[in-house]
């Protein structure tokens, strides 16, 4: 996954935060027995949205495909803000995408 960022208005809820999760090598990642988690920081390191699976879901498994539906206070605060999500299988290993966690970046815009 290259830097990718997404911009939205403070607010805006309707639009799901998507990404298609790929492998340094760029092949997609079968999430048909993975366990999908995303998470979103602000500058400082703090949470926004703490690592959860609530409003995450695969949009095509084996491509990779995934989305966070964001709620009200999640973008509430304008700001630029970093994203990841987390695969876990079933032994609670973990592999995060991007592996550079500030390469997925939210920009959430006041309302002019």
């Amino acid at each position: 996954m290259a830097v990718q960022t997404q911009t939205r208005q403070v607010g805006d809820i309707q639009i799901a935060i998507a990404a298609t999760l790929q492998r340094a090598d760029g092949t997609a990642v079968d999430l048909s027995s993975l366990t999908v988690k995303f998470a979103m920081y602000d500058r400082d390191g703090t949470a926004k949205v703490a690592e959860t699976t609530d409003n995450v879901s695969e949009t095509d498994s084996v491509a990779g495909e995934v989305q966070y539906s964001p709620v009200a206070a999640d973008v509430d605060t304008a700001g630029l803000y970093y994203a990841y999500f987390i695969t876990e299988d079933g032994s609670s290993k973990q592999d995060t995408f991007p592996a550079t966690k500030k390469e997925f970046r939210i920009e959430i815009m006041d309302v002019i």
